[in-house]
């Protein structure tokens, strides 16, 4: 018999995989992909997040990340109950895209990486950018494409050669 627990991260994961289907249908019509949206599937760790039909290059696979000031976001989550006195908060970008740089996954398919501020942060698209560009670019990550969907950017990062 499975566990409590068990059952809540099932319910979590499925969750965050609905959310992130919806993430990945926004950058499919925002960029005009050629990605047929009703096929994008939820896949369970080691794989990437998600995998779905390219209509041109064939089955693809899709990491993603969000940008979202852990900070921030507990202040927004209290809502009434917030501090009412000031707290600092930095961009978290850099830290976020490194660490998602330098995870392995287990798919035989290409993989793509869509970073993507969709919580709290505070940090503009025009800031992330520049922040993060350098680091896509000094790793040596799984990722075939990198993408960065914003508050108003869309757009590619990186392409491997």
């Amino acid at each position: 018999m499975r566990s409590a627990s068990y059952a809540l991260a099932m319910r979590s994961e499925i969750t965050k995989g609905i959310d992130e289907a919806d993430v990945l249908r926004r950058l499919i019509e925002r960029a005009r992909l050629q990605i047929d949206p009703t096929s994008i599937e939820k896949r369970m760790p080691p794989e990437p997040d998600l995998v779905c039909q390219h209509t041109v290059e064939g089955p693809v696979a899709f990491e993603l990340v969000n940008l979202c000031d852990p900070e921030l976001a507990k202040v927004v989550a209290a809502g009434s109950k917030a501090r009412s006195e000031a707290f600092s908060t930095a961009d978290p970008s850099a830290r976020i895209v490194s660490n998602k740089l330098r995870k392995t996954y287990s798919t035989t398919l290409t993989i793509e990486l869509l970073i993507y501020a969709d919580g709290p942060i505070i940090t503009p698209d025009d800031v992330i950018i520049p922040t993060i560009r350098p680091i896509i670019e000094s790793v040596n990550g799984p990722f075939r494409r990198v993408w960065f969907m914003g508050e108003k950017s869309v757009c590619v990062l990186w392409q491997a050669g």
